[in-house]
């Protein structure tokens, strides 16, 4: 593949409106509810004295038996 001269002086006409809308809306969403899920996280460690990976722990296996239960019907 040869690259032209004038390959550098081409501008873009910007990101496609799915990928706009995903950046500009998505991500500071999910940015957003992650933020919220780790304070809570941290609120309810400090609160029962224990370390964070043990609540996340303890509901990651809870999930996972629930969908194990769920499934299996």
């Amino acid at each position: 593949m040869t690259v032209g001269r004038h390959y550098l002086l081409k501008k873009s006409t910007g990101p496609s409106a799915p990928k706009l809308f995903f950046d500009t809306q998505i991500v500071p969403l999910a940015t957003n509810m992650a933020g919220g899920l780790e304070l809570l996280l941290d609120r309810a460690a400090r609160r029962a004295g224990v370390r964070p990976v043990l609540i996340l722990a303890g509901s990651a296996g809870i999930v996972s038996f629930v969908l194990y239960r769920l499934l299996r019907r």
